[in-house]
């Protein structure tokens, strides 16, 4: 099938991101022609560069580059303003249009699992993009919503945004204890939760999909646990429509929440495709930083390892495209990588970015 379109996450670290498994299924599924990477970005400007550059029609960031991206967007939707950045970027006629998709992660995934939040005391941890969109989604519902941030500074910012309640971060156990649904946001911190904080009523939203301290913690009180999966879902689900102009089935969407909630990160094989000459060195760097860790390393794998199985639910192979900005033979690979890192910042850039990748899906 020729690849007509072709889509991407960016963000650093990115290889864990599921992203790709939601997109490309639908595009075989639904017949489109089209294909979904990872992009290695640490900045919106490498975004901007790499989206030009590989002609990509459209594109998801994760924080923190959602920020940033908002203000290179020249055209954006409502929640994007509102909530201070967009997580969906489409490229129409060489301009960037920005949406925000995230608060639909958090909506649809409370409608769905049946929780009235009307008047309910909810309590969100994090000011960030994802924290803001929750806010956003939640007194849209028309909760009752409390902030809480390590800065307070920037939850007291959101609260004003957004009219809500913000507590010192200080307060948290008395918060918990009284809130009837709390999402967190926060990748870090999580760990402070102590079982007895929780009530077994509470209803406890976490935005990671890999398992968490907090999750085990509110699994054994008790709490109603809904891991980020279903979060990532339904914000992806708005975000298709954005790149293809069609719906999804509820059949097609309950068919890809048996795939994430089965699927794991991690990969016991990394391939570096690309027509550059430095791939030698750079899996010479990475056997040496990897030399602990059962991980073998292709530098010139033959075409059934490029065009194989690209997606297990247990480990699978990482195809790691060294892209040198200049050669066509390389977008010809777009569509079979896994990841995708310009390695304009040369072999030393290029490795730092792949064990900081490999480290995060171990």
């Amino acid at each position: 099938m020729k690849i007509i379109n072709t889509f991407a996450v960016a963000g650093y670290p990115v290889a864990h991101s599921k992203s790709p498994i939601i997109f490309n299924t639908l595009f075989s599924s639904m017949d489109i022609h089209a294909y979904y990477s990872r992009l290695s970005a640490k900045s919106g400007e490498e975004v901007s560069d790499m989206l030009k550059h590989l002609g990509l029609s459209g594109m998801n960031v994760t924080s923190p580059l959602k920020n940033e991206m908002l203000l290179l967007s020249e055209e954006r939707d409502e929640p994007s303003g509102i909530i201070g950045g967009v997580n969906t970027l489409v490229n129409v006629n060489g301009t960037l249009k920005g949406y925000n998709t995230d608060p639909f992660g958090v909506s649809e995934t409370l409608i769905e699992k049946e929780i009235e939040i009307s008047g309910k005391k909810c309590l969100v941890l994090g000011a960030g993009s994802a924290g803001r969109a929750a806010v956003y989604a939640l007194t849209q519902l028309g909760g009752q919503v409390t902030i809480m941030n390590r800065t307070f500074k920037k939850a007291h910012i959101l609260a004003g945004d957004m009219d809500c309640e913000v507590v010192v971060f200080e307060k948290l156990q008395s918060e918990i204890f009284k809130c009837d649904l709390l999402i967190s946001t926060i990748i870090s911190g999580s760990e402070l939760i102590k079982k007895g904080w929780l009530k077994k009523e509470t209803i406890v939203f976490d935005a990671l999909y890999r398992s968490s301290t907090l999750t085990e913690t509110a699994s054994s009180a008790g709490c109603r646990v809904i891991r980020g999966e279903k979060w990532l879902l339904n914000q992806a689900i708005p975000a298709f429509k954005i790149f293809t102009g069609k719906d999804v089935s509820k059949k097609e969407k309950d068919k890809l929440s048996r795939i994430l909630d089965k699927t794991e990160t991690g990969t016991s094989e990394i391939i570096l495709m690309g027509k550059g000459s430095s791939k030698r060195d750079i899996k010479n760097k990475l056997e040496e930083s990897f030399k602990n860790e059962q991980i073998e390393i292709i530098t010139d794998p033959d075409e059934s390892k490029i065009k194989g199985e690209k997606y297990k639910l247990k480990k699978r192979p990482l195809r790691i495209l060294i892209y040198s900005g200049s050669i066509k033979k390389e977008k010809e690979l777009f569509p079979f990588s896994d990841l995708v890192i310009w390695g304009k910042g040369g072999i030393d850039d290029t490795v730092e970015r792949i064990i900081r990748e490999i480290e995060y899906v171990l």
